[in-house]
């Protein structure tokens, strides 16, 4: 066996792996001194920008100093990223490259030890029917099975088809949890929905709010949905403005009475 060469191999392997991340650290760094010259030479403080686009100081520092361990979960990391850099006139996509791919999960976001469900080798043993318990049983499964196929279900729906839907291929589509963007800006909200494969629908609405800020969303966190699905954000704007959805919706006007003449007499 060749073990000096493997170990040259495996030398040179992680030699180039520390090249690689010592660029991504320093393309990092470039980017956070770009973010914090642009925004002094604007005269501008973390504390402006904090209450302009909504996004935490603390986060605003993490960008400029490259510390993205600090930043939540990396879609937020990322929709951060890209709204300083559009709020000090920069090229986001260009921001962006400074995000690391491979950012770590936050812990916080793992379930507790004691929640994790314990996996168990040994089946458990089943119980020993007697006829009664057996015939009990029966009817139950009798008794779902009808009320499936002919008690009418909430919604008009009626039958087993309506337990599941299913895609335009005939493929199942499994339903997640709305995820809670009240409170965020209209960037991050965004960015997050297109991550989860939602599409946004969005409403500007004078509100208390600071403007570009989510106040309401439908359906609400927690709601089930599925991948395509809308996902109506109310984003609060400057007080005085009329509301206007995006994608824009047409009006239509109404129609004036054309007057009629009467005649001279």
């Amino acid at each position: 066996m060749n073990w000096p060469g493997r170990r040259a191999e495996k030398a040179e392997a992680e030699a180039s792996a520390a090249v690689v991340a010592d660029e991504a650290r320093e393309r990092a760094r470039r980017t956070g001194d770009v973010l914090r010259q642009a925004r002094s030479e604007r005269g501008i403080t973390l504390a402006d920008v904090e209450q302009d686009i909504r996004i935490n100081r603390t986060y605003l520092e993490a960008l400029e100093s490259a510390r993205f361990d600090v930043l939540p979960a990396p879609v937020y990391a990322r929709g951060f990223m890209r709204s300083y850099a559009r709020y000090l006139g920069l090229d986001p996509d260009e921001a962006l490259l400074a995000v690391p791919r491979d950012l770590p999960r936050p812990t916080e976001l793992d379930p507790l030890p004691g929640l994790r469900r314990a996996t168990s080798t040994v089946l458990p043993t089943l119980p020993t029917l007697n006829p009664p318990m057996a015939i009990g049983i029966g009817a139950a499964v009798v008794l779902l099975v009808v009320a499936l196929l002919f008690v009418p279900r909430l919604g008009g729906s009626t039958g087993i088809n309506a337990v599941s839907t299913a895609s335009p291929t005939g493929t199942a589509q499994v339903n997640a949890d709305a995820p809670n963007l009240v409170g965020g800006t209209r960037e991050v909200a965004t960015a997050v929905l297109e991550h989860e494969g939602l599409t946004p629908l969005i409403f500007e609405s004078p509100n208390s709010a600071p403007p570009g800020t989510v106040f309401r969303q439908s359906p609400g966190a927690g709601s089930p949905v599925k991948r395509g699905d809308v996902i109506t954000l109310f984003v609060s704007q400057s007080t005085g403005g009329s509301p206007s959805p995006t994608p824009s919706s047409t009006a239509t006007p109404a129609r004036t009475p054309t007057p009629t003449a009467t005649p001279a007499r």
